[in-house]
């Protein structure tokens, strides 16, 4: 038989129990409801409907789930509480991201697919067979697999050069490709080519990239020296949000000017935008998008200064917007199409504007997970 000190505990426990779940309650229904969640870079589950269809289907339930889960008293905290449990535990990702030994945030490693890369090459040459101009074709690998110094001692391999070589093979004689995972691992730090709080390259990167692929084509590639930069503060990514590991610093973004002057507009925003750079984005929780205003359907960069020469078409995914702002100078005219959002047959772009080359250019991460390539005609 219990002693009376034991049943006195016992009922400690249980009050103090009720009384935590009693005031995780008064907080929930009192603490005003935020629509977006800054650090998680998402909008949050709204209050679910209560009406008779929404019962009876099941809905209600589900939503109410979502919205008691988004807007838990706080959340942050046990959201990055249970992040650094998972790497305590010895779990080596946390939202599918690996913290590095040397404190930056990677993309776990992109799973090889041959049916998905064969899916994929067959919609890209069977529309580079049709176009009136040459296409070419450039895959960026991931952080991981550019910079392995640092990866955790247990990671996933990163197949990135597996699944490039397969595609470009797919590619050999009819497409124009560029090998950048050789000259990214070549860099002096490999690790500066790509932010450590994001899964997009830096500006560094990119203009490395850029410079490749120009010289690849026999344009005059810039060098690093060549741009004005200016740094920008406190700059926390994709990656970080998905890590949830709150207490990794933030970073600088950069911005690189050539000089020019560009005329912007997208097909979702009325106007035209003087320059590549969006500053007043900077001022928002998600910096990225400073670049070209980030994804739009369609986005149109025009040189003002007469400079360069014939047109482009860029096919992309979201590492164009930065891509695009060091190929600006040498080109009249960019379009940019990004197949996640652009619902018209980007042969009938082809058809009714002259350009001189087309470039598809996607993350080995998006190409092997983007289902709207295979819709490319």
């Amino acid at each position: 038989m219990k002693t009376k000190l034991a049943k006195t505990s016992d009922k400690l426990l249980v009050l103090l129990f009720c009384l935590c779940l009693g005031g995780m309650l008064a907080l929930f229904l009192l603490l005003p409801k935020e629509e977006v969640s800054l650090k998680e870079k998402r909008v949050l589950a709204a209050p679910p409907r209560l009406t008779a269809a929404e019962l009876l289907s099941g809905r209600f339930a589900a939503d109410a789930e979502r919205f008691t889960a988004d807007h838990l008293p706080v959340r942050d905290f046990l959201v990055g509480l249970d992040a650094r449990a998972a790497l305590l535990l010895g779990r080596q990702t946390a939202g599918e991201v690996y913290l590095c030994r040397d404190g930056r945030l990677a993309e776990a490693p992109a799973a090889y697919d041959e049916d998905r890369i064969r899916r994929n090459m067959d919609a890209i040459l069977d529309f580079a067979a049709a176009a009136p101009c040459p296409v070419d074709l450039l895959l960026v690998p991931s952080a991981g697999a550019a910079a392995e110094e640092g990866l955790p001692a247990l990671a996933d391999p990163y197949r990135d050069g597996e699944i490039i070589a397969a595609a470009y093979q797919m590619a050999e004689g009819q497409l124009r490709t560029l090998e950048l995972l050789p000259l990214f691992r070549a860099a002096e730090d490999p690790a500066a080519l790509y932010y450590r709080t994001d899964h997009h390259w830096t500006s560094r990167g990119a203009q490395l990239a850029a410079s490749a692929y120009l010289a690849s084509i026999g344009c005059e590639a810039g060098s690093p020296e060549d741009y004005e930069v200016r740094r920008e503060p406190d700059f926390r990514g994709n990656t970080y949000a998905r890590a949830a590991l709150w207490d990794i610093p933030a970073e600088e973004l950069e911005l690189w000017d050539d000089g020019g002057r560009y005329l912007v507009e997208n097909a979702e925003t009325p106007g035209l935008h003087q320059g590549l750079f969006y500053e007043e984005r900077l001022a928002e929780n998600d910096k990225y998008p400073v670049f070209l205003d980030g994804n739009h359907s369609l986005v149109r960069v025009r040189n003002q200064e007469g400079a360069g020469k014939g047109r482009l078409l860029l096919i992309r995914d979201s590492f164009g917007s930065s891509f695009a702002c060091f190929l600006a100078e040498d080109f009249e005219e960019l379009v940019l199409v990004d197949l996640r959002y652009y619902r018209e047959p980007v042969s009938e772009l082809l058809a009714a504007e002259d350009f001189d080359r087309v470039l598809i250019l996607y993350s080995v991460g998006n190409f092997m997970s983007d289902s709207n390539i295979v819709k490319l005609d």
